[in-house]
């Protein structure tokens, strides 16, 4: 019998594929196969081999011996509509793994991510990406995967700060929301569910994060740390919050949009009673 095809992140590969012109010295590329956990990665596609989706996700959950528990199950609809689930963006990867396994029992594996380059790397999980690139000019076949896609009846699932949250006077809070999952709501017509997934990243995360704040250094250095953040939440329980569906018909002209992603916001940060 034929094994099953075992997904594989190599490093060098990646980066001769995306800096064709480029040489990096070996002992760059050792530190960023250090740095992004590739070993620890593979580990992950080893123990779910030939899987995907829904599948791998599951897998996920397992090896990484992490549970969810879930307050306001009642409130997910069933009856067929079209929805965008918006939620805060505490760790940078479990709520992910996570909430794609609760709703994606729920909905029958029926779910999209935003996702950027960087993470498209996920072979397993590439087919429940809608690939983004933020500080570019989207290419016409990312344009053609977004419509389709809101043509379908698949579920979206969406980080509206774009970045992990931060620590600020000793709480967790998300970067300021971007609007675009509610013109999107509006415009095809599709309800937004609001929820809250509690987590948090290591002291050191939050300590390096603002350090580079106080220096004003432009580039995002703690972003290395986020796959071994990552792999922390190792055998870790996690709260999901669901709040109840708000229609697409409520973002109305009565309030510029920005202060309709606040109202959002604040229904999601509410759910856990904080």
């Amino acid at each position: 019998m034929q094994s099953e095809k075992i997904a594989k992140l190599d490093t060098a590969k990646w980066l001769k594929e995306r800096y064709p012109n480029k040489k990096f010295p070996k002992l760059v590329i050792r530190l960023l196969r250090h740095f992004i956990c590739e070993g620890q990665i593979n580990k992950l596609f080893a123990d779910a081999p030939g899987k995907k989706n829904m599948e791998f996700i599951d897998s996920c959950m397992r090896s990484m011996q992490v549970s969810c528990q879930v307050v306001g199950m009642e409130n997910l609809p069933s009856d067929g509509s079209k929805l965008i689930f918006a939620s805060n963006h505490p760790q940078g990867g479990i709520e992910a793994i996570c909430i794609a396994h609760i709703l994606g029992n729920r909905y029958n594996g029926k779910l999209k991510f935003y996702a950027n380059e960087l993470l498209c790397v996920l072979e397993p999980l590439k087919e429940m990406f809608l690939p983004i690139n933020r500080n570019r000019l989207q290419s016409k076949q990312n344009v053609k995967f977004i419509n389709e896609f809101y043509q379908s009846d698949c579920h979206l699932i969406t980080f509206p700060a774009g970045v992990t949250s931060f620590k600020k006077r000793g709480k967790i809070i998300d970067h300021p929301w971007r609007k675009g999952f509610l013109k999107a709501a509006v415009q095809h017509h599709r309800n937004v569910v609001p929820i809250y997934f509690e987590a948090r990243n290591s002291t050191l995360f939050y300590i390096i994060e603002n350090l580079r704040k106080s220096i004003r250094f432009p580039i995002n250095f703690e972003v290395c740390l986020f796959a071994k953040e990552f792999f922390k939440q190792r055998g870790k329980s996690f709260t999901l919050y669901i709040g109840k569906p708000i229609g697409w018909e409520n973002f109305d002209e009565s309030k510029p949009l920005e202060e309709w992603v606040e109202v959002v916001r604040k229904e999601a940060y509410g759910l856990s009673g904080r």
